[in-house]
C-alpha cells in the first residue's frame, strides 16, 4: 500500500554519497568555525548550530540520492560519520581561529586535523581561558563550557540525521528503471470536514473524494496533494496528501501546521492520471478566473 524502500545498494553508490556529502560538509564546516566566533548572542549561536546540523544533513542526503541508495540504516550511518567526521575538521579549523583572533602564531587547519593529539590539547587550553559566555561580558570555561561543546555535538549530529533521512525518503525509487521519481503533479483543494474518513478511502484506492473538493484557499485550512512518478516507465506512481490547518492565536497571529494523511502511497496509472486531470482542471479554472481587484470593482459598478 505505501511505498518502502527496498534496503539496495551498492558500495559505488555509498562512495559517490561519501564524495558528494563529504564535499558539502567540508565547506559548511569552514563557515561554521569562521562565522561563530562572529556571533556574539547565544540565540544566534545555536540558530547557526542547528542550521549547521541541518545542512551537513541535506549534503549527506543529496549524496545518498545522487549514489541510490534506497538503504536507511546506510543512509543514517553514512550521515553520522559524515557529521562527525565534519565536525572533527571544523573543529580543526575553529581553534586555527581563535588563536588567531588571539594574536597567536597561526597554525594550519590542515596538519591540525592529523593529529588529533594536539587538537584536543589546544581545545583544553582554550577551555581554560573560555571563549563566550552565556551573558553579556562573561566567558564561559571549565566544565560548563564542555557542556556546551557536548550539547553542541548533540545537537548537530541528531539534527543531521534527522534531515539527511528525510531527504532519503522525499522521493520513492522506481526499481525497475532504477532511477527516482519526479513530481507528477501537485493540486490544491478545500480540506473536508473528516480527515480521518479521506484518509481510510483513500488507502481503498477511491479518489471521488478528491475529486468532489473544490480549489483550495491558500488563507484557510487545506489539502496539499502531491503525485511523485516514474518519467521512464510511467507505470510506478505515488500520492501524499497533507493537511495544512491555518489558524490563528489569541493575539491574532497566523499560525500554519502541517500534518501527513498519507505519505507515498502507490496508486495505480489510471489514478495518477485522475490527478494530473484534476490539477490541470484546477489550473484552467484559476487562468480563467478574473483578478480579484478586478472583480471587486465590476461589484461595485
Amino acid at each position: 500500500m505505501y511505498y518502502k524502500h527496498s534496503g539496495r545498494f551498492s558500495l559505488g553508490g555509498v562512495l559517490i554519497a561519501a564524495i558528494v556529502g563529504g564535499a558539502g560538509s567540508l565547506i559548511l564546516a569552514y563557515v561554521y568555525a569562521w562565522g561563530i566566533i562572529l556571533i556574539p548572542e547565544v540565540h544566534l549561536a545555536a540558530f547557526a548550530t542547528v542550521a549547521f546540523g541541518g545542512l551537513i544533513g541535506v549534503a549527506a542526503g543529496y549524496g545518498l540520492v545522487w549514489g541510490k541508495v534506497r538503504n536507511d540504516a546506510a543512509g543514517l550511518s553514512l550521515t553520522g560519520v559524515i557529521s562527525a567526521l565534519t565536525l572533527y575538521v571544523c573543529w580543526a579549523m575553529w581553534v586555527p581561529f581563535v588563536l588567531d583572533s588571539q594574536h597567536v602564531k597561526h597554525i594550519s587547519w590542515t596538519r591540525l586535523a592529523q593529529h588529533p593529539r594536539a587538537l584536543w590539547h589546544l581545545i583544553g587550553l582554550i577551555n581554560q581561558y573560555g571563549t563566550w559566555g552565556l551573558s553579556s561580558g562573561s566567558a564561559t570555561n571549565g566544565w560548563a563550557l564542555w557542556g556546551i561543546w557536548a550539547l553542541e555535538t548533540v545537537i548537530v549530529i541528531g539534527v543531521a540525521l534527522f534531515a539527511g533521512i528525510g531527504v532519503l525518503n522525499h522521493r520513492p525509487f522506481c526499481e525497475a528503471c532504477e532511477r527516482w521519481c519526479t513530481r507528477g503533479a501537485k493540486v490544491l483543494l478545500t480540506a473536508p470536514a473528516n480527515v480521518a474518513q479521506l484518509k481510510q478511502q483513500l488507502e481503498a484506492n477511491d479518489l471521488k473524494p478528491l475529486e468532489s473538493l473544490g480549489a483550495a484557499n491558500k488563507g484557510a485550512s487545506h489539502l496539499s496533494i502531491v503525485l511523485d512518478s516514474c518519467e521512464q516507465c510511467r507505470q510506478f506512481h505515488s500520492m501524499s496528501v497533507t493537511h495544512v490547518m491555518v489558524g490563528r492565536t489569541k493575539a491574532g497571529k497566523p499560525t500554519v501546521s502541517n500534518k501527513m494523511i498519507v505519505q507515498h502511497l502507490v496508486i495505480d496509472a489510471g489514478k495518477a492520471e485522475t490527478l494530473r486531470q484534476l490539477s490541470d482542471k484546477l489550473a484552467q479554472a484559476a487562468k480563467l478566473a478574473p483578478p480579484k481587484a478586478s472583480a471587486a470593482a465590476a461589484g461595485k459598478k
